[in-house]
């Protein structure tokens, strides 16, 4: 590791890199009204999309060996639960499994999506908690994942220890690669325009 680079570049690095991949990401979940069973169902196959070929690609090619709590982290058979309770099938777009290069500071590059989304997750589950139909708050096994563990501080110290300022712009590129295949998947399931005025 550079003895020169200070801690949290890693974090701050990425987070700049992303932050208007993050920002248009948001903007289109904001669209959504999780309390709503359709667009609830909506906004978890989005998730699944992608969510389960990564979780697969990461697995396969080790992030257990760069973050041992690996297993334990993964939310795709709780998204797919989820799924199932609101009568839907998960279903994978299959570019989300072609990401290349499977180096350590990508591999955490593509994980530091996956596990920041966790953090939004919980202000989520607030929204879909309040839904009055019992389906949506009877399957919140995603948005409620790891609550209460400290798996995004955990992570960070991970992160920072295995890239450096050497390695960090392949760890953004990865993310932001990470945040295109959700965009995509975003895209593929707006609603059609007749459903939309609805």
């Amino acid at each position: 590791m550079s003895p020169a680079c200070p801690p949290g570049f890693v974090r701050h690095r990425l987070k700049a890199a992303t932050a208007d991949h993050h920002d248009t990401l948001d903007s289109g979940f904001a669209a959504l009204d999780l309390k709503n069973h359709n667009d609830y169902r909506r906004f978890l196959a989005i998730q699944a999309a992608v969510l389960g070929p990564l979780e697969g690609w990461l697995t396969q090619h080790g992030l257990a060996d760069l973050l041992p709590d690996w297993p334990q982290r993964r939310r795709y058979m709780a998204l797919q639960a989820d799924l199932a309770g609101l009568g839907t099938p998960a279903i994978s777009d299959p570019r989300a499994a072609g990401i290349d290069s499977p180096t350590s500071p990508r591999l955490l590059g593509i994980a530091y999506v996956l596990e920041g989304s966790r953090l939004g997750a919980q202000y989520l589950a607030r929204d879909a908690a309040a839904s009055r139909d019992p389906v949506v708050h009877g399957n919140m096994r995603f948005l409620t994942h790891g609550m209460g563990r400290r798996l995004w501080p955990t992570f960070l110290d991970v992160l920072e220890s295995r890239v450096d300022a050497a390695t960090a712009d392949a760890a953004a590129q990865a993310a932001r690669q990470t945040f295109d295949l959700f965009l995509a998947a975003q895209q593929a399931h707006a609603p059609a325009p007749a459903e939309a005025s609805a």
